[in-house]
């Protein structure tokens, strides 16, 4: 990771981790209060808070050395996680009864009113932030990631040959086959994609996450796919971790996929060409913002001009530099639109737009149109809030 990536995710880790030590102690602060007990004092709860920091290093440590090799352990830090993000939610929640609990408090006694009004705030109002907090995360594990979409969406293309009108295209991505995938949801999942018997299917990345043990047992899965003209993909960073050299190897042994390593291959659709160009993902080694590829601008000056061209691209940074190119089509994943997100219309505010502008959707620059998958897989926490798991079928419309 470059520089500014390195910095960027530092504060992001050390912020959460500072925010998780807070939200964890209001929590405790409120179930002492809940009980009949005195809350914690300031030197109390200061205390607290160093040590449920220091627990939290220690468990979230021990959890990701063995996780992924031990199956018990690995679903402890799920449910690790699932914690901590209601912790999250629940934290800033805890602080705004407190307040205005506190100003309540005040106010009966400035008017020789009962404390009872306030001592109810804090007991019904902290349960309903608890609530939220907790049960939201809980429903995003048990319900909300289980969830499978299909979206429709045109892409309108100037200049579209009559050929190439109406041809549907099913994007998947950021699948991250493993511990969090196995082999009998995947098969469901991919039953899906073939039930839209779309012209192409293609993947942007993010096949595998991590553990290479599952790459045999996921290509074999992954062979099923069928569309009339073919399947493509291109790596992510999950891959690259895998390892890169394993992943193609397995998908070009055990699968009809064909991968787009820094080239470009021409579909012909009824008579008229339609290009797909794709590149590896660089793993770690730039930041979210506008990334930039010399292996694009090179893609970019060897393909045909006789028709249009898609981009297979991991990351959806890369749509400054496709756009500025001339590329009247991105496709792309790595964000998964957040996981956790408001609801429609504002879904673009989620936990992606901490790394980017481009979180999930379609989006426009000039001619130039980028669409971001949310992903059929989870990364991180099993958690899906207004964001389920996705396959888009995307069909190619003349620009009028």
């Amino acid at each position: 990771m470059n520089r500014f990536g390195s910095v960027i995710m530092r504060r992001i880790v050390w912020t959460s981790m500072l925010m998780l030590t807070v939200s964890e102690t209001l929590v405790l602060h409120w179930l002492l209060l809940v009980s009949g007990r005195p809350g914690l004092g300031w030197m109390q709860a200061v205390l607290c808070a160093v040590l449920v920091a220091a627990a939290n290093f220690a468990i979230a440590s021990l959890l990701r050395r063995r996780s992924r090799t031990i199956r018990p352990v690995w679903v402890m830090s799920r449910l690790f996680m699932v914690g901590s993000l209601g912790a999250l939610v629940s934290g800033p929640l805890l602080i705004l009864v407190f307040v205005s609990g506190g100003l309540a408090l005040g106010l009966t006694r400035v008017f020789g009113g009962p404390d009872r009004v306030a001592d109810v705030m804090f007991v019904a109002g902290g349960t309903v932030a608890v609530a939220i907090g907790f049960g939201s995360m809980l429903w995003g594990y048990l319900v909300g990631q289980r969830r499978v979409r299909v979206d429709r969406v045109d892409l309108p293309l100037r200049n579209l040959p009559v050929p190439l009108e109406g041809v549907r295209i099913a994007h998947i991505s950021d699948l991250h086959i493993g511990q969090q995938l196995r082999a009998p949801r995947l098969r469901g999942l991919i039953e899906r994609v073939n039930e839209l018997e779309a012209d192409l299917i293609v993947i942007t990345g993010d096949i595998f996450d991590f553990d290479p043990s599952f790459i045999e047992e996921g290509c074999r899965e992954l062979a099923r796919l069928r569309a009339r003209h073919g399947v493509f993909a291109v790596l992510g960073n999950h891959d690259v971790y895998t390892g890169t050299e394993a992943v193609a190897s397995a998908l070009d042994r055990l699968t009809s996929i064909r991968l787009l390593r820094g080239e470009y291959v021409q579909v012909r659709i009824d008579g008229a060409p339609l290009y797909l160009l794709g590149f590896d993902d660089p793993g770690q080694s730039l930041s979210e913002r506008d990334s930039e590829s010399q292996t694009l601008e090179r893609l970019v000056q060897e393909v045909p001009k006789d028709g249009p061209s898609i981009l297979l691209v991991h990351r959806p940074s890369f749509f400054r530099q496709a756009a500025a190119l001339g590329l009247p089509v991105s496709l792309a994943g790595h964000t998964h639109g957040g996981q956790i997100s408001l609801p429609p219309p504002a879904h673009h505010h989620n936990v992606a737009r901490l790394i980017t502008r481009w979180t999930r959707g379609l989006f426009e620059d000039g001619d130039s149109l980028l669409y971001v998958n949310r992903g059929l897989g989870v990364a991180g926490p099993p958690i899906r809030i207004n964001c389920p798991r996705e396959i888009a079928l995307l069909r190619l419309v003349p620009r009028r």
